[in-house]
Parts: structure tokens; C-alpha cells; sequence
């Protein structure tokens, strides 16, 4: 029917309703969505953090303003923080988890402990050396362990799981380094800059695009690829260019990092420990299945 004229024409108006679904922030690494998790409220930053693949407990030194204080165990699902009992005459300042021989080691400032989840306290009667460990690296590929120790920074290399340790020459000196299935090494020299030293070529090669003033946290992810953190940003290393990619950026600044069996990243900043999960397409906010705890 036709509105007269003068007349005001009244029509129909259809109302689309539009459904909306809650979607959580999301964060892009690479080429996968994160879902960020606050698993840990913490009174300093955490650095150094290691996941033991068989409980996914992680280990981490707290830091606070001018002074380290210890390593701390955070269990999953746990909801407290726990320093390891270290004798005070040592100092711990790393950990290594050797999940094939199921040996959870701890680097002091006069050797190498070991440690289990049952014992109360970390006795300094046997242990291995007395060189100052400061950090450790274990090889996934054949097992082998490695470690930096002194201030020189001077890599060693265990001999057949035993005690015995020989200088690893391909790399004199590093603050951080990995080594991926190939055998090709990422590492931090202690010129502060990064280099690789691949299989296929005869010396170590230096990254572009970094500063020297840059302090590095390098990683191998689940796919066998060294990752760094620098400041707030994430680069994948390859030995295919000398060029990083940037592949995330996190907008605050981290002080560690480490990947689980999971691919999931966990990322160590003031006052927080944070698990990045990766989000499915069929589950757009996966629950969150830490407890949060704080120290």
C-alpha cells in the first residue's frame, strides 16, 4: 500500500542480530596465535629459566634490584614458589635438566650438584669439579653436556657422560649458546655480538643488525630453530642468512625465556611469569590450567 501524499510512510525495518563470541587476546610468534597466561606475580625478575620436560616444573633465578636471590622451583600446578636449597657456602646460578637420564644438575660457583625433588636440602659433599658454573647446556641430539663457566665465559664439553670435561675449541668463549640437530652452534661471544659457526662452513659467521649494548637470551624451540630475545622482541637465527627474522613482539621487556614440549613459550619479565600457549582453531581461548602463584 502506497503512502498519500503529505503522509509519512511508515516501513518495515529489519533488526539483524549480530551474535559476538568472547575472544581472548592474542598474541602472534611466527606464524601461530598465543594465548598470554600469568602463571607467576613475583617481587623481582626472573632470568635463566629452565623446564624440566618430564613434570614441566620450571626453574628460574630471582633477581632483585642489586643482588641475585637463588633458584627457585615453581612446580606445575603448584600454588607456591620455592627457593632450592643450596648450601650457603655455594652460589647457584643455573640449571640443566638431563630428562634422558633423569638428573636434574645445578651450577654454583664451585661445580656442579645434582638435585632431586624429594631431598630437602643440596649437600656439597660430591661435587662434580669445582670450576664457577655459569650455565649449562644440554645437547637433545646426543645427550652431551656442555658448560660456560668462569668469567671468561670458556666452554667445556662432558666426555661420555662422565666427569672428565675437555675444552670445546669451536666456540673459546660465549655467554649463551645452542646447538641444533645438525650440529650447527648460535652463540652470544663475549664481544656482545651473536655469530653462528655452521657444519658447512669453516668459520663463525656474525648476525647483523644488533647492537653491541644488546643484552641476549637464546633458546631452541620445539621445531629445532634458535630463537633470541632481545629488549621486548622475538628473532628466529638460521643459517641461511645473517639477517634475524622478527617474529613477535611482546611489548615489555624480557629477562627470560624457555619453550616446553608443548610449544608452549614461557617468558620471565619484572614481576611476572608468563606461559604463551598456542591457540587452536577449534579452541579460540583454551582454559588456563596453571594455578597463579606469587613470591
Amino acid at each position: 500500500m502506497l503512502a498519500l501524499k503529505g503522509s509519512i510512510a511508515i516501513l518495515p525495518i529489519a533488526v539483524i542480530a549480530i551474535a559476538t563470541t568472547e575472544r581472548c587476546e592474542r598474541t602472534k610468534i611466527g606464524n601461530e596465535y598465543y594465548k598470554r597466561q600469568l602463571i607467576a606475580t613475583i617481587d623481582g625478575y626472573a632470568s635463566g629459566i629452565t623446564i624440566d620436560p618430564r613434570t614441566e616444573n620450571i626453574f628460574f633465578m630471582l633477581h632483585k634490584r642489586n643482588y641475585t636471590k637463588g633458584i627457585h622451583l615453581l612446580k606445575h600446578g603448584s600454588l607456591g614458589i620455592r627457593e632450592l636449597p643450596v648450601s650457603d657456602e655455594l652460589v647457584g646460578q643455573c640449571v640443566g635438566v638431563d630428562a634422558a637420564n633423569n638428573v636434574i644438575y645445578i651450577g654454583t660457583n664451585q661445580g656442579l650438584l645434582t638435585y632431586d625433588y624429594s631431598r630437602t636440602e643440596i649437600s656439597a659433599e660430591r661435587p662434580i669439579g669445582d670450576d664457577d658454573v655459569r650455565s649449562i647446556f644440554i645437547d637433545k641430539t646426543d645427550n652431551q653436556m656442555y658448560i660456560t663457566t668462569g668469567s671468561n665465559h670458556e666452554i667445556f664439553k662432558f666426555i661420555n657422560g662422565s666427569a672428565a670435561i675437555k675444552r670445546y675449541e669451536k666456540i673459546p668463549k660465549a655467554y649463551s649458546f645452542v646447538f641444533d640437530k645438525r650440529g650447527d652452534a648460535f652463540y652470544e661471544y663475549v664481544d656482545g655480538r651473536l655469530y653462528f659457526f655452521s657444519t658447512d662452513f669453516y668459520e663463525p659467521i656474525q648476525y647483523k643488525g644488533f647492537t653491541r649494548e644488546l643484552k641476549f637470551i637464546l633458546r631452541l624451540n620445539n621445531n629445532d630453530e634458535a630463537i633470541v630475545a632481545v629488549k621486548g622482541s622475538l628473532f628466529k637465527l638460521s643459517t641461511n642468512s645473517i639477517l634475524p627474522v622478527k617474529i613477535g613482539q611482546l611489548g615489555f621487556k624480557i629477562t627470560g625465556m624457555a619453550f616446553d614440549h608443548r610449544n608452549n613459550v614461557i617468558i620471565g619479565t619484572k614481576g611476572k611469569i608468563y606461559r604463551y600457549k598456542p591457540i587452536d582453531s577449534n579452541d579460540p581461548c583454551p582454559p588456563d590450567d596453571y594455578f597463579m602463584t606469587s613470591i
